[in-house]
């Protein structure tokens, strides 16, 4: 995303932010008064800008889709709320914030934006360490999604190249179920996961992420091996459990075969025939390669290193 794409998107969130805490302290004064946590791709810098799409007049639509949590706080005693009634509070307060309609979802009240974005509004309540996500059909469930934050970025801190093969694999899944409208595969926040446990540092990423992808493919594929562990609270969770097994096959059938358009990439000497099977899987947004071989490619770097006087290192792996 471009700086000033984020900060548009910061901006709306601020809006709401604002919106909610006027509605409270002007109708709830005496309530606890919301707090606020933004969460996921946005704070860990793994966003990807949405394919384009559009509504049925034609106009051009961004898709992104942003986290807020909002944490009602206290110490000692429970004055909590019950989950329909702050999901009812939390609706009231930003409904008609724009011309969209404000949708209540079971985890969450969603706010919609003209241009396609959207700000979904999760409620916590938290009164120990462990905050307590208001589902509305399954009840408090213990839910931090700011220690799974944190825990990204340290396990990113100093590795771009993991936080670039995170976005590489959300954008696959973008254009993959934007290709295919019934398609559904992992979510970001599991692609995220396996993506750390399956990264392996290359000295580049065309590398790093066939090396990725073959080992994630191949683990998931094993009897038994179909697993995603939530390394945060509630630690433990395997998040593939309860997946159907159309959509369990779905996802592999389609790991598979991005494991496969990159080892022929990988296979093919010719840069732009090998960027056709990276295409296959990213769409037009994957640039062409140009038209030559590795090997043409190999010699004009080595005369114009001959040329410049650099002594060249070769690479020892």
């Amino acid at each position: 995303m471009t700086s000033k794409r984020k900060e548009d998107l910061k901006g709306s969130r601020q809006e709401i932010k604002r919106k909610i805490r006027t509605w409270f302290k002007d109708n709830k004064p005496q309530e606890i008064q919301p707090k606020f946590y933004g969460q996921g791709s946005f704070e860990m810098n793994t966003t990807v800008n949405p394919i384009p799409e559009h509504d049925d007049n034609g106009n051009r639509l961004l898709k992104y889709d942003l986290d807020y949590g909002v944490y009602f706080l206290e110490e000692g005693e429970d004055n909590r709320k019950g989950i329909a009634t702050w999901h009812d509070w939390i609706y009231e307060s930003v409904d008609n914030h724009t011309n969209q309609d404000t949708i209540r979802k079971t985890t969450c009240i969603r706010v919609v934006f003209a241009d396609g974005h959207h700000i979904d509004l999760p409620i916590y309540y938290k009164n120990s360490k462990i905050p307590e996500l208001a589902h509305r059909s399954k009840g408090w469930i213990e839910s931090d999604p700011k220690q799974f934050t944190e825990w990204f970025l340290k396990e990113a801190d100093g590795k771009a190249q993991l936080v670039r093969i995170v976005r590489y694999l959300k954008a696959w899944k973008n254009y993959q179920e934007n290709k295919y409208s019934n398609l559904k595969l992992a979510s970001g926040f599991e692609l995220t996961i396996l993506a750390v446990e399956y990264y392996v540092p290359c000295d580049n990423d065309d590398e790093a992420f066939r090396y990725c992808i073959d080992a994630m493919s191949s683990s998931l594929h094993l009897p038994g091996g179909f697993r995603c562990i939530r390394p945060t609270t509630p630690v433990g969770e395997n998040l593939f459990e309860e997946y159907p097994e159309t959509r369990k096959n779905n996802f592999l059938d389609c790991l598979s075969a991005l494991s496969e358009a990159c080892q022929k990439a990988d296979e093919e000497p010719n840069f732009k025939k090998a960027s056709e099977h990276i295409r296959e899987q990213f769409g037009d947004r994957f640039p062409w390669g140009e038209d030559k071989d590795e090997r043409t490619k190999s010699e004009e770097l080595s005369g114009m290193i001959a040329g410049s006087g650099i002594v060249h290192k070769p690479y020892h792996g």
